[in-house]
This record gives C-alpha cells, sequence and structure tokens, in this order.
C-alpha cells in the first residue's frame, strides 16, 4: 500500500493544487537532468510554452520505456529456463511492465494534447528546433534511460522522481503566467482518450497533477528498491 496521495480521477481544486505545487520545492536534480534542463531553456528558451512542452514530452516517455522493457527482460531470463519461475520474480517484473507502459501512454497523452493545442493557436514550428533536434535528443534519451534502468533501477526511478517534480512545477508555473486561460475553454480530439478540462489553464493544472502522480509512483518504486525516502 502506498503512502503517496494519487490524484488520477479524484475531484480535486485545481487551483489549491497548484498553490501548493508551487509553495513545495522542486526535488533535487543530477548534474544529468540538470544539463538536460540546461539544453532545454538554451534552445527553447527559459519561459514554458506549448513547443517546448510538446519536446519535453516527447523525451518525458523514454524512461517508462525502459521501465517496460526491463520487464519484458526480466520475464524472458525467468522463462527461458526448464524450471517453473518463481512468482514473486514474475509479479515483479510484470510490475514494471505494467508501469511503464500506463506512464506512457499518459505521457504521450500529453504530447498529443499539446500538439493539438499548437495548431489550435496557430503557433508555427521550426524544422530544425520541433523537427530535427527532438529526433536527436529523443535518441541520445532513448540510450541513456536504457543504459540507467540496466545498470541501476534505483537511480533510474530517483532521476525520473527529480524530472517529475520539474515537470508538475513548470506547467503550474505556466498555468499561473497566464491567468486569461482560466477564462479560455479548451477542446480537443484527445478529450476522447483524457479527462475533459472546462479551461485552458485547468488542463495545464492537470497535467501538471499527473506528473506529480508520476513522481510518485518513481519515489514508491525507489523507497521499495532501496529502503531509503527521498526527501529533496
Amino acid at each position: 500500500m502506498s503512502k503517496y496521495e494519487f490524484t488520477m480521477g479524484k475531484e480535486l481544486d485545481l487551483k489549491v493544487e497548484q498553490e501548493k505545487t508551487l509553495a513545495t520545492p522542486c526535488l533535487r536534480s543530477n548534474f544529468i537532468l540538470k544539463g538536460m534542463y540546461w539544453t532545454m531553456d538554451f534552445l527553447y528558451g527559459k519561459e514554458v510554452s506549448l513547443p517546448k512542452v510538446k519536446v519535453l514530452e516527447i523525451l518525458a516517455r523514454y524512461p517508462y520505456w525502459a521501465w517496460e522493457k526491463g520487464g519484458y527482460d526480466g520475464l524472458t531470463g525467468l522463462y527461458a529456463r526448464t524450471t517453473d519461475p518463481d512468482r514473486s520474480k514474475v509479479d515483479h517484473c510484470r510490475h514494471y511492465v505494467w508501469l511503464g507502459r500506463y506512464s506512457q501512454d499518459n505521457e504521450e497523452l500529453h504530447m498529443l494534447l499539446a500538439e493539438d493545442l499548437i495548431g489550435q493557436k496557430g503557433i508555427e514550428l521550426s524544422w530544425l528546433k520541433h523537427y530535427l533536434l527532438p529526433r536527436i535528443m529523443a535518441f541520445v534519451y532513448f540510450c541513456l534511460s536504457h543504459a540507467i534502468f540496466f545498470f541501476s533501477p534505483a537511480t533510474s526511478f530517483y532521476m525520473n522522481a527529480a524530472f517529475e517534480s520539474h515537470a508538475e512545477h513548470e506547467y503550474m508555473k505556466f498555468a499561473k503566467a497566464h491567468p486569461e486561460w482560466d477564462n479560455e475553454p479548451v477542446e480537443s480530439k484527445y478529450f476522447e482518450f483524457y479527462p475533459r478540462q472546462k479551461s485552458l489553464a485547468d488542463l495545464l493544472r492537470r497535467i501538471a497533477l499527473d506528473e506529480r502522480d508520476h513522481m510518485f509512483h518513481s519515489m514508491h518504486e525507489y523507497e521499495k528498491l532501496t529502503g531509503k525516502t527521498i526527501t529533496g
């Protein structure tokens, strides 16, 4: 039983949750994540924008893909033998598959929503900054995410908790920086798959809470592996 309070499916005052986020410091990031944030700020500006969000969400899926693949690799190792595998080990691998798949599907919806909003607002994207560079960064982050999870799952979970803490704060700051979006209705073809929100600001806040949930999942997995608590 997790000690964390997950938000998906709950009725919450999103403005209250925004202030709660902004009153809480981000988790401490390591040098790899700090380098990633610096690169994003250098290429796409320090201020949050929908094009920057889209690139972040492209990258956000890769740690979860690593977890899913790691779970499948574990199952392969358990079943590619002549003796029956231990059920607890099987359940452990299947949990990584489920958590990775669920999380990357959620991040994919964030990316699709950002792309839809960019199109609706008529924002022009650069071929270099929004097509070529994201592909290069995604390949690098793919390799890095899989290597980190292979050698140290605990490090992968810690890094992802810190990354999602950063993302939660970025979305909440984005919503706060645009109070006019509280009165802007939002529509998307992807609301077929994602909880419909009343305003653009509420959509950003809801996505921020998804990132908080991902952070909590990562913290929980880190604590199961290490017996230590992530405190900041």
